[in-house]
């Protein structure tokens, strides 16, 4: 096996890397965009936008990949990295740098890979690669749509959504604090961040900055687990996840609060603005089923909703406002949103 070498620019280019304040935070919609696009477009099972730290390849969004990272040692996109062009290769097995790679002769299996490196300020942070368990070639259309779809992953990296409570976060901690921030099934908050993200809003929030929580949580959950067993379970908790950051605004923070329970905090945002995310979230899980081991799943939320305000301005109290009005929406039927303090539904 060859192991990747590292650039010439290396320290400027793990110092831009970090500038992006995107290493070792929960996955987005923005990406996720991407790599579902490319996945789609491409026809491969995999694809990930892989991020090459000093010593690991760290993946911000992966279609079909459950890792959210490898050693670069052993990875492919360290050597992707290394030239300006997208770097292919057709058949790992008969490719003498791979065909003993820990990544070839187990899991993911990986027999074809190509890779685009996401070039900013000079440097080449990482990559938009596509993977597929079978030999193939890549025309030249094809070689052009991972172009086009790493030139819009590169924007995203210079563009940073996340909200200034989430930026502070994320600049506070250290790498290993960031990766123990981040729920391992969902990879949303877990729920000591985002309730740290929460108390650092609700803080904002005092001089005069609008914001509201929701509670978001599965309807009937147990019944899943219990007729469909837990493998389905875990793949209904990471589309719902999926799915919420997909209704959310895209400087929202959300988290996984519990087992099947989820939180949004929404900086910046009235009650009927946020009333409106909420239905949108209802709507996005509604609407389609989701697919498990078990088969495609009809599964809905529900959600109580609450705003900082007179009487909800500290953290307990919000979340118990939030959680009275889950209750409420729970009571009454399931599939709605319910706001503490005000007479007002989906259904």
């Amino acid at each position: 096996m060859q192991r990747p070498i590292f650039p010439e620019n290396e320290a400027q280019r793990v110092s831009t890397l970090r500038s992006f304040d995107v290493l070792f935070t929960p996955a987005e919609e923005r990406f996720d965009r991407i790599t579902r696009l490319a996945s789609r477009l491409l026809g491969t099972p995999i694809a990930l936008v892989t991020l090459v730290a000093d010593k690991c390849q760290w993946f911000k969004s992966a279609q079909g990949l459950d890792a959210t990272e490898t050693s670069r040692e052993i990875s492919f996109c360290g050597h992707a990295i290394l030239g300006e062009q997208t770097f292919v290769v057709e058949d790992t097995t008969h490719d003498r740098r791979f065909s003993d790679n820990p990544l070839v002769t187990g899991a993911p299996n990986i027999r074809f890979y190509a890779g685009h490196p996401l070039t900013v300020n000079g440097s080449r942070v990482g990559t938009l690669c596509v993977i597929d368990r079978h030999p193939r070639k890549f025309t030249q259309e094809q070689l052009q749509v991972l172009r086009d779809l790493a030139a819009l992953a590169e924007t995203e990296l210079q563009r940073g959504q996340l909200s200034e409570a989430q930026r502070d976060l994320v600049r506070e901690r250290d790498e290993l604090k960031r990766k123990a921030s981040i729920d391992g099934l969902t990879r949303l908050w877990n729920r000591g961040a985002i309730m740290e993200l929460l108390g650092a809003e609700l803080a904002r929030a005092k001089r005069g900055a609008p914001m509201c929580v929701a509670l978001v949580d599965a309807d009937r959950f147990k019944d899943v687990n219990d007729t469909h067993g837990h493998q389905a379970g875990d793949a209904v908790l990471v589309e719902l996840a999926e799915r919420v950051r997909r209704a959310v605004r895209e400087f929202d923070a959300v988290g996984r609060y519990g087992g099947e329970e989820f939180i949004a905090v929404l900086s910046n945002c009235n009650l009927e603005a946020a009333k409106t995310v909420c239905e949108r979230i209802l709507s996005f899980i509604a609407d389609e089923h989701i697919a498990t081991p078990a088969g495609p799943l009809k599964v809905t939320v529900s959600i109580g909703l609450a705003a900082c305000e007179s009487g909800h301005n500290d953290l307990e109290r919000i979340v118990g406002a939030a959680d009275a009005a889950l209750y409420r929406a729970k009571d009454k039927g399931r599939n709605r949103v319910e706001i503490e303090g005000a007479h007002q539904s989906r259904l």
